[in-house]
Protein backbone atom coordinates (compact mmCIF):
# COMPACT_ATOMS: atom_id res chain seq x y z
CA UNK A 1 0.00 0.00 0.00
CA UNK A 2 1.70 3.38 -1.34
CA UNK A 3 2.62 5.99 1.80
CA UNK A 4 -0.21 8.56 2.55
CA UNK A 5 0.29 12.02 1.64
CA UNK A 6 0.40 14.85 4.51
CA UNK A 7 -2.83 16.01 3.14
CA UNK A 8 -4.63 12.06 3.46
CA UNK A 9 -3.00 12.01 6.79
CA UNK A 10 -4.69 15.38 7.92
CA UNK A 11 -7.82 13.92 6.48
CA UNK A 12 -8.72 17.12 4.30
CA UNK A 13 -11.85 16.32 1.89
CA UNK A 14 -13.32 17.88 -0.55
CA UNK A 15 -14.91 21.40 -0.27
CA UNK A 16 -12.80 21.70 2.75
CA UNK A 17 -11.48 25.39 4.01
CA UNK A 18 -8.42 25.41 5.67
CA UNK A 19 -6.19 27.78 7.74
CA UNK A 20 -2.65 27.03 7.97
CA UNK A 21 -0.44 28.83 11.14
CA UNK A 22 3.10 29.18 10.95
CA UNK A 23 3.60 26.67 8.57
CA UNK A 24 7.72 26.56 8.00
CA UNK A 25 9.11 27.57 4.57
CA UNK A 26 7.99 25.65 1.65
CA UNK A 27 5.23 23.46 3.68
CA UNK A 28 2.20 23.61 1.41
CA UNK A 29 4.37 21.67 -1.48
CA UNK A 30 4.99 18.87 1.29
CA UNK A 31 1.43 18.24 1.55
CA UNK A 32 0.37 16.82 -1.65
CA UNK A 33 -1.70 17.31 -3.99
CA UNK A 34 -5.15 18.36 -2.66
CA UNK A 35 -8.90 17.56 -3.05
CA UNK A 36 -11.00 19.62 -4.95
CA UNK A 37 -12.43 23.02 -3.97
CA UNK A 38 -10.66 23.47 -1.08
CA UNK A 39 -10.19 26.79 0.24
CA UNK A 40 -7.08 28.21 1.71
CA UNK A 41 -7.54 31.14 4.17
CA UNK A 42 -4.33 32.95 4.88
CA UNK A 43 -6.10 34.62 8.49
CA UNK A 44 -8.34 32.92 10.87
CA UNK A 45 -11.30 34.66 9.71
CA UNK A 46 -13.72 31.52 9.86
CA UNK A 47 -15.37 29.29 9.91
CA UNK A 48 -12.71 26.45 9.11
CA UNK A 49 -13.05 22.37 8.54
CA UNK A 50 -9.92 22.53 9.42
CA UNK A 51 -6.60 24.43 10.77
CA UNK A 52 -3.02 23.15 11.72
CA UNK A 53 -1.55 25.62 13.84
CA UNK A 54 2.71 25.03 14.36
CA UNK A 55 3.70 25.94 17.56
CA UNK A 56 7.29 25.83 19.16
CA UNK A 57 6.68 26.48 22.60
CA UNK A 58 3.55 26.33 25.88
CA UNK A 59 2.73 29.99 25.75
CA UNK A 60 2.76 29.63 21.77
CA UNK A 61 0.22 26.68 22.15
CA UNK A 62 -2.00 28.55 24.56
CA UNK A 63 -2.21 31.91 22.49
CA UNK A 64 -2.85 30.29 19.68
CA UNK A 65 -5.66 27.69 20.85
CA UNK A 66 -7.37 30.45 22.42
CA UNK A 67 -7.38 32.62 19.39
CA UNK A 68 -8.12 29.49 16.86
CA UNK A 69 -10.82 28.16 18.44
CA UNK A 70 -13.83 30.66 17.44
CA UNK A 71 -12.55 30.20 14.10
CA UNK A 72 -13.13 26.25 13.91
CA UNK A 73 -16.32 24.63 12.61
CA UNK A 74 -18.20 22.54 15.54
CA UNK A 75 -16.89 19.21 14.24
CA UNK A 76 -13.98 20.96 12.81
CA UNK A 77 -10.25 19.26 12.98
CA UNK A 78 -7.44 21.66 14.74
CA UNK A 79 -4.13 19.79 14.05
CA UNK A 80 -1.46 21.26 16.46
CA UNK A 81 1.80 20.59 15.23
CA UNK A 82 4.68 20.33 17.27
CA UNK A 83 8.36 19.31 17.19
CA UNK A 84 9.35 15.71 17.91
CA UNK A 85 11.24 14.91 20.70
CA UNK A 86 14.08 13.76 17.95
CA UNK A 87 13.91 17.18 16.22
CA UNK A 88 17.22 19.63 17.00
CA UNK A 89 14.78 21.98 18.04
CA UNK A 90 14.04 22.28 21.82
CA UNK A 91 11.28 22.85 22.82
CA UNK A 92 9.27 22.75 25.80
CA UNK A 93 6.05 20.86 24.35
CA UNK A 94 4.84 17.31 23.72
CA UNK A 95 2.07 15.69 22.15
CA UNK A 96 1.40 14.80 26.35
CA UNK A 97 1.80 18.40 27.57
CA UNK A 98 -0.90 19.66 24.44
CA UNK A 99 -3.24 16.46 24.99
CA UNK A 100 -3.33 18.00 29.03
CA UNK A 101 -3.82 21.46 28.30
CA UNK A 102 -6.13 21.17 25.35
CA UNK A 103 -9.37 20.12 28.19
CA UNK A 104 -8.46 24.00 29.88
CA UNK A 105 -10.04 25.31 25.89
CA UNK A 106 -12.60 22.97 25.88
CA UNK A 107 -11.16 20.30 23.35
CA UNK A 108 -9.26 17.06 23.67
CA UNK A 109 -6.87 15.11 21.67
CA UNK A 110 -7.82 12.28 19.51
CA UNK A 111 -5.18 11.25 17.19
CA UNK A 112 -1.36 11.42 16.54
CA UNK A 113 0.27 11.82 13.52
CA UNK A 114 3.66 12.49 11.84
CA UNK A 115 4.08 15.08 9.75
CA UNK A 116 7.74 14.63 8.55
CA UNK A 117 11.43 13.39 10.30
CA UNK A 118 10.95 16.82 12.38
CA UNK A 119 7.47 17.53 13.24
CA UNK A 120 4.30 15.04 14.45
CA UNK A 121 0.69 16.59 15.11
CA UNK A 122 -2.16 16.24 17.45
CA UNK A 123 -5.37 16.64 16.42
CA UNK A 124 -7.62 18.12 18.98
CA UNK A 125 -11.53 18.23 18.80
CA UNK A 126 -14.06 20.72 20.31
CA UNK A 127 -16.18 18.80 23.24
Amino acid sequence: MPNKTVAQKLLIKEGYTLLFVNPPQGYKARLGSLPKNVKVLTEPTGPADLIQVFVDTRKDLEAQLQRLKPALKPKGLLWVTYHKGTSKIKTDINRDSIAAYAPSVGMEGVALISIDDDWSAIRLKIV
